[in-house]
């Protein structure tokens, strides 16, 4: 047991020092530090003051013992002004400062002497002041504004940008699954309640309403959690004194594209995408309350070919004739009730998406920072998915429609000089729903399958078998509707010698659904005669083991955490954290009496994880 404990000690230190020599400037906003000297040393009592000059935001502290001054949880923006003030001296103002996403600025001042007490002093931001800035602690990759106006964005889905970090393939980060990706936007999950991962639809956000995003990978902060190979965090836009807006436009027309089916046939089909929206921004009042609000909108079109029989190169491909086709679709017109235009062919494939975004920031004291934004998203896919079967007809197809709405309100409270807190809550909604795509019925409808196999063609002296299938799709109709609500709280504690930040993160989730998978059962035929025929040799349909078709699932995560800051030695800086998480599910499994008879298990367990997150890193520097 000792030798075991002494080898855990070892690993650690070693772990201690090996720790990439970064920072901890973590959280969706950013810090301003520094020191106040004069002739003599450290000044204690300074008064500091930083604002915001294009909304006015505005924060004032006093300098400790060390002279030293900290701001957290600044709200990002330009330009940043730091003003000094203390008896016997002349006021100093340092200008120009832009704080972006997990910036910590150092800004020291050295006083001048009491002669020059009645003159202000004001110096514009310098480039050494710029070279302070303390990077993320941990692997990471910022994607600034001027990253999001510049580069060109496929659809301008921001997602798409996360490539840029060299350890991602898409959503995935580190090797890991994508569903173990976290994803927040201003400091709050978004993750999906489905399935993990990016929330569905063609984007999760407008790209106009974010100010930057990084992809973290590493984390050594311990207000972070919840994720497998790293987290996506996004930082959201506000308004400013200045009414501000934009137009945006984007377009795929069809006649852009080729005028041929991939086959070299005409294209009848529309194949084109066209987005467009705008971003308005600005004061409601001057240097106390601004609002910004975007609207995006996506409308995409293209081609869906289904046995589309049009050359000799076709029928290799879908391994069926014309004929052969010809003939299913009159006996499913004439036996199956099916409509012969919602069969074979080729289709026009739409899909549109809205996202709105709105915000307000109100300042509303000089003690209190008030934030409220929604985010909604409404996304409908027809012809989103097919089925299994070798050919589906276009009514096997689903129609998926998903929805999400993000409201967040958070409050920045500066308690003290000494002491910072900001508190969050949230309410994520997610629906999202297969539908089916058969004419004449409505969604309360389960519609099952007809899968012909062993489908014989015959081109000249080429034989081909395939199957085909028709009526519903085997996930339709399914639900999944999700609730969440979170609330996190951090309070930020700065002594003379030490920076704590003390944290809780409660989320609950609410799940509702109705998993369709096979439910609406399939009837399988052996060739066209016994299609024709009505003889199945098989009927198989998954089935509920409850008269309630949906399930409820609740789940409580809890995280609890602590990290303290410290400088040690000169050029020397260390942290060290704890993070605890504990998720429940809150519903036990139905207990089978069945299973426990004859294989003696227990199937109402419940579901309760506990994990421990310890942190620790250093910072080195001359």
């Amino acid at each position: 047991m000792q030798r075991n404990i002494v080898w855990l000690m070892v690993l650690t230190i070693i772990t201690f020092f090996q720790i990439p020599t970064n920072s901890w400037a973590q959280g969706t906003e950013a810090t301003i530090t520094g020191r106040i000297i004069d002739n003599n040393g450290p000044v204690k009592g300074t008064s500091v003051s930083v604002r915001n000059e294009s909304t006015g935001f505005k924060q004032t502290t006093l300098t400790n013992q060390n002279g030293v001054y900290t701001f957290q949880q600044l709200p990002l923006g330009s330009p940043y002004s730091i003003t000094i003030n203390h008896v016997g001296y002349a006021e100093q103002k340092k200008t120009d400062y832009k704080l972006s996403y997990g910036d910590e600025l150092n800004v020291d001042f050295t006083l001048s002497s009491a002669e020059n007490k009645l003159d202000e002093v004001i110096v514009q931001g310098t480039a050494a002041d710029l070279k302070n800035k303390i990077k993320t602690l941990g692997a990471s990759t910022a994607i600034t504004a001027n990253d999001l106006k510049k580069m060109p964005v496929n659809g301008r889905n921001f997602s798409s940008l996360i490539d840029l970090s060299p350890v991602s393939s898409g959503t995935n980060l580190a090797g890991q699954r994508a569903s173990s990706t976290n994803f927040t936007v201003d400091g709050m999950n978004s993750r999906s309640t489905v399935a993990g991962g990016n929330s569905g639809g063609a984007y999760s956000i407008s790209m106009e309403a974010i100010r930057e995003f990084k992809v973290v990978t590493n984390d050594y902060d311990v207000t972070f959690g919840r994720s497998g190979g790293g987290s996506i965090t996004t930082v959201t836009k506000s308004g400013t004194n200045t009414l501000t807006g934009s137009a945006f436009t984007f377009a795929r027309a069809g006649w852009l594209s080729s005028k041929y089916n991939l086959n070299g046939t005409a294209r009848k089909q529309k194949f084109s995408t066209y987005q467009y929206g705008f971003s308005l921004g600005g004061p409601i009042i001057k240097d106390k309350a601004h609002f910004f609000v975007t609207w995006d909108r996506q409308m995409d079109t293209r081609p869906l070919q289904i046995a589309d029989i049009q050359t000799t190169e076709d029928i290799a491909r879908y391994k069926v004739t014309q004929a052969t086709l010809d003939e299913f679709t009159r006996i499913a017109v004439g036996k199956y009730g099916a409509s012969a235009d919602r069969l074979f062919g080729s289709f026009d494939k739409k899909k549109k998406t809205d996202a709105a975004f709105a915000r307000i920031d109100w300042q509303l004291n000089d003690k209190n920072l008030l934030t409220i934004r929604n985010n909604f998203v409404y996304d409908m896919d027809n012809q989103q998915e097919g089925d299994n079967t070798g050919i589906n007809a276009f009514e096997s197809y689903t129609n998926r429609r998903y929805i999400n709405n993000s409201l967040m309100a958070s409050l920045r409270t500066s308690i003290s000089s000494k002491l910072t807190n900001d508190l969050k809550v949230q309410h994520f909604y997610e629906r999202s729903e297969a539908q089916h795509n058969v004419a004449g019925f409505d969604q309360s409808h389960s519609i099952p399958r007809a899968i012909v196999e062993s489908v014989q063609s015959v081109d000249g002296t080429n034989k081909y078998t395939n199957s085909i299938q028709l009526g519903g799709q085997r996930y339709a109709p399914e639900w999944f509707n999700g609730n969440m609500l979170q609330l996190v709280n951090n309070l930020y504690y700065n002594t003379d010698k030490i920076k704590y930040t003390f944290g809780a993160d409660v989320m609950y989730t609410n799940m509702d659904f109705r998993y369709g998978s096979e439910m609406n059962g399939r009837f399988y035929f052996t060739g066209l005669q016994n299609f024709d025929n009505l003889t199945p040799y098989r009927y198989a349909r998954d089935v509920y083991m409850t008269d309630k078709e949906n399930t409820l699932v609740n789940n409580l995560a809890v995280g609890l955490y602590g990290q303290m800051e410290a400088k040690i030695a000169r050029g020397l800086d260390v942290v060290g954290g704890l993070r605890l998480d504990n998720t429940k599910y809150l519903k036990k499994a139905t207990f089978n009496q069945t299973v426990y008879d004859e294989l003696g298990l227990s199937t109402d367990n419940g579901i309760n994880t506990f994990q421990i997150q310890p942190a620790c890193s250093s910072t080195g520097y001359q």
